[in-house]
């Protein structure tokens, strides 16, 4: 019984101490906030230093298999492990490419007020203002909860989800064309980052 209570203590002191969804969210957008403004890595000659280090960033905090799984929508279902496993890895490449791009050029000044998040069990939404120049862009993130930490699962700038876009994408091109094909475009996309631009 003292076992008992002492373990339930340890969880309680555990899950008090959790990290929560906007604290995630605010975390993220500091640590690249801090690559984006630091002194010595300003300039074009220091871009793909910038680049490195925002791109770890990403991987680090956002969950690609439910991503991967997401934007392939129904499709995701007629693969074996193998397919899956094969699909996500090329997947997070593009979009670890595709969203460093991003905040290199959209995050070079502002800042985000108004962090606010709803919770429902093991998903959560933080919603937040990104504020810069006259203009005040409305980016919500969308996160789960993966072995006990809270990761990005989705992101929408101004209302539109960067998951919805790929899903519309890839699902257009298997139904014109075929899965094979998508699979191919995406190698293709792969093979040209894969030497820093």
């Amino acid at each position: 019984m003292i076992l008992s209570c002492l373990v339930g203590l340890v969880f309680q002191n555990a899950w008090a101490r959790a990290e929560t969804p906007a604290e995630r969210v605010r975390g993220i957008l500091e640590e690249v906030m801090a690559i984006q403004t630091n002194p010595g890595l300003q300039g074009p000659a220091f871009r793909d230093q910038r680049r490195i280090a925002i791109r770890k960033i990403i991987g680090q905090n956002f969950y690609f298999d439910g991503m991967a799984k997401k934007a392939l929508d129904t499709y995701w279902e007629k693969l074996n492990d193998a397919k899956r496993a094969d699909f996500k890895n090329i997947f997070q490449d593009l979009f670890q490419d595709s969203y460093t791009k991003l905040v290199l050029d959209f995050l070079k000044q502002g800042k985000f007020l108004n962090i606010q998040e709803k919770l429902d069990h093991d998903q959560a939404l933080v919603k937040t203002t990104l504020v810069r120049l006259n203009e005040n862009i409305p980016v919500d993130y969308s996160l789960t909860v993966v072995r006990g930490h809270w990761l990005v699962e989705d992101v929408a700038i101004d209302g539109v989800s960067i998951i919805g876009n790929y899903r519309r994408s890839f699902t257009r091109i298997i139904k014109q064309e075929s899965y094979e094909s998508l699979l191919k475009k995406m190698r293709l996309q792969q093979k040209a980052i894969e030497t820093p631009q």
